[in-house]
C-alpha cells in the first residue's frame, strides 16, 4: 500500500504546483529518480521504503512552497479569495446561514407588536424568571391590560421513529397559548386533548414523511403514544428555540419552598389595544402583591417579542454597518489625500477600493461566524440570553473587528499602487539615532518593478514618507 499512497500524494502535489514552475518541479520530484524509488519499494529492496517516504515528503513540501510562495500569498487575488472562501465555508457549515434565515422573515403572529413575553426578577444582572401556574391564572382572570396570557415550557425528550430513537425539543403550552399568538395549524386541527400534539413544519417534513396521511396517526414521544393533531405553518417559530413538537399543559411539578424557582414557567401575553408595556407591568405587579405571591424587590417586565427575536440581529447588524462606515470614511479620506498629492483617479480608486473589499470580506465572515455559531440568538424560556453566550459573543466580535482593522491598516501601505501585490526587497537606509539629523528609513519595492514606498524613521524625510514613487 505504501507505494500506492506515495504515488497518489505526489500526483496530488503536482497539481498544486503553478503551471509556470510545474516542469521544473516534475523533473526534480517525479522524474527518473522517483520512478526508480517506486520500483525499488515495490520490489522490497532494503531501506527503499524509507527513501520513498523521504522523497514523497520533499515533493509535497516543494509543491506547497511553490504554490504558497511569498509571491502567491502577497497577490491581491489570494487575499480576496481567502476572505470569500471563509464566507463560503461558513455558509456550508451553517446549512446556508440557518440562523440568519430564521430571523430574517417577519413574525407570523397576529398583530405581533401587541405580543409580549412576561418575566419577573430583581433589578440586577438582568435576571429574568418565569411565573407559577397560579400567577398565570391570576393574570388571565383579573388583568385589564391583557387580552390573554399563557404559560409554556420546553425541554428535551425522545422521539421514536423507524430509524430508532432521536432527541428532540418539545414544548408544553398552557391554555390560550396559540390564541395569544394568533396562529394555528396549517394542516389538521388544534390540540384537542392530553394525548395529542402539534408538529413543526420542519419536524413533519423530516421525521414524519411530510405526508398529510400522518395526521391522526400515533407516534411514541417521551415514552407516550400521542396522536398528531396538526402541523404548524412553515413560517412559525417561537423565540429562538427550534421546537419540534407542541403538547398540552401538564400538572405543575410540586417543589419545596426553598426551591421555588424550579416550578416557574415562561409566560406570553397579548396587550389590549392602547395599553403600554409600563401600564401592563405596573398592573401585573399590583395583582401579585394583592394575591401575596409577589417577591420582595422583584419587578415584572413585559418585553415585546419582536424585540427579543430581532435584538441580536439589530445589534450586530448595526455594529457591522458602523464598521463599514468607518472603512468607507477612511478610504475616502485617503483618496482625497492621494489625489491632492497628484495621484491619478484610476490608481487611487483601485487601490483604496481593494482596501474596502479586502476588509469587508473578513468582517462579513466574522459576523456570520458569531451569529451562526456563537449562540447569540439562543434565548432562554423567559426570553433572556443564556448565561455566557451574549457577553462572550460580543467580546469575540469586537476583538475580531479590532484585529481585522489593524491587519488591513498595516497591510495596505506595503502594497503596490499599480498591481496591488505586497512589496518586498526591503532596503535599509541609515541607522536611526546614530547621527543627529541623519536620514534613516526603509524602502520596499514592487516585485513587478512598478515602484517603491519609502518610510522614514527620522525627522528628515518626513515629507516624502509613505508616498508612492512610481518607476517609468
Amino acid at each position: 500500500m505504501l507505494p500506492l499512497v506515495c504515488r497518489a500524494m505526489v500526483w496530488t502535489a503536482e497539481k498544486l504546483v503553478p503551471a509556470s514552475s510545474r516542469g521544473e518541479w516534475r523533473e526534480e520530484h517525479s522524474g527518473q529518480l522517483w520512478q526508480w524509488t517506486l520500483a525499488a519499494a515495490a520490489a522490497g529492496t532494503g531501506d527503499s521504503r524509507f527513501a520513498l517516504r523521504a522523497h514523497t515528503k520533499r515533493a509535497v513540501r516543494a509543491a506547497l512552497k511553490a504554490r504558497f510562495s511569498p509571491e502567491q500569498l502577497g497577490s491581491p487575488a489570494f487575499c480576496l479569495s481567502l476572505g470569500a472562501s471563509m464566507i463560503l465555508v461558513l455558509a456550508l457549515l451553517s446549512g446556508g446561514f440557518r440562523v440568519l434565515r430564521h430571523v430574517a422573515p417577519a413574525l407570523s403572529y397576529r398583530d405581533p407588536q401587541r405580543v409580549v413575553v412576561l418575566a419577573q426578577g430583581p433589578p440586577i444582572f438582568g435576571i429574568r424568571l418565569g411565573f407559577r401556574d397560579r400567577d398565570a391564572a391570576l393574570f388571565r382572570s383579573r388583568s385589564h391590560s391583557l387580552e390573554g396570557v399563557a404559560s409554556y415550557m420546553w425541554n428535551t425528550t425522545v422521539f421514536r421513529s423507524a430509524r430508532g430513537y432521536r432527541e428532540i425539543l418539545a414544548a408544553e403550552t398552557g391554555p390560550q397559548f396559540f390564541d395569544v399568538l394568533g396562529v394555528g395549524p396549517s394542516l389538521g386541527t388544534p390540540l384537542d386533548g392530553p394525548d395529542s400534539f402539534l408538529a413543526s413544519y420542519q419536524f413533519w417534513k423530516t421525521q414524519l414523511g411530510g405526508s398529510s396521511a400522518a395526521i391522526g396517526q400515533r407516534f411514541e414521544i417521551g415514552g407516550r403514544s400521542l396522536r398528531l393533531a396538526g402541523v404548524m405553518p412553515r413560517s412559525f417559530s417561537f423565540l429562538s428555540a427550534p421546537i419540534a413538537v407542541w403538547f398540552g399543559p401538564s400538572p405543575e411539578t410540586p417543589v419545596s419552598p426553598r426551591r421555588w424557582w424550579l416550578a416557574l414557567r415562561g409566560a406570553v401575553a397579548r396587550l389590549r389595544p392602547g395599553v403600554s408595556q409600563a401600564d401592563a407591568e405596573k398592573e401585573l405587579r399590583q395583582l401579585m402583591v394583592q394575591a401575596r405571591s409577589a417577591r420582595p424587590n422583584f419587578t415584572v417586565r413585559a418585553t415585546p417579542i419582536a424585540d427579543l427575536v430581532y435584538r441580536p440581529a439589530w445589534s450586530y447588524a448595526f455594529d457591522l454597518l458602523l464598521s463599514t462606515s468607518l472603512i468607507l470614511l477612511w478610504a475616502g479620506f485617503n483618496i482625497f489625500r492621494d489625489r491632492s498629492r497628484g495621484a491619478s483617479w484610476q490608481m487611487t480608486r483601485r487601490f483604496w477600493g481593494f482596501f474596502v473589499v479586502k476588509t469587508m470580506l473578513p468582517l462579513i465572515a466574522l459576523f456570520v461566524l458569531v451569529f451562526e455559531f456563537g449562540g447569540v440568538t439562543q434565548l432562554g424560556v423567559t426570553g433572556g440570553v443564556r448565561p455566557g453566550t451574549g457577553p462572550l459573543g460580543a467580546w469575540f466580535f469586537y476583538s475580531g473587528i479590532a484585529v481585522i482593522f489593524i491587519w488591513a491598516w498595516r497591510d495596505q501601505p506595503g502594497r503596490c499602487r499599480v498591481c496591488l501585490r505586497q512589496m518586498r526587497q526591503p532596503l535599509r537606509i541609515g541607522v536611526p539615532g546614530q547621527i543627529l539629523l541623519e536620514t534613516a528609513g526603509q524602502e520596499v519595492m514592487c516585485p513587478q518593478g512598478h515602484g517603491s514606498v519609502y518610510t522614514t524613521d527620522s525627522v528628515l524625510g518626513a515629507e516624502m514618507s509613505d508616498r508612492w514613487m512610481g518607476f517609468p
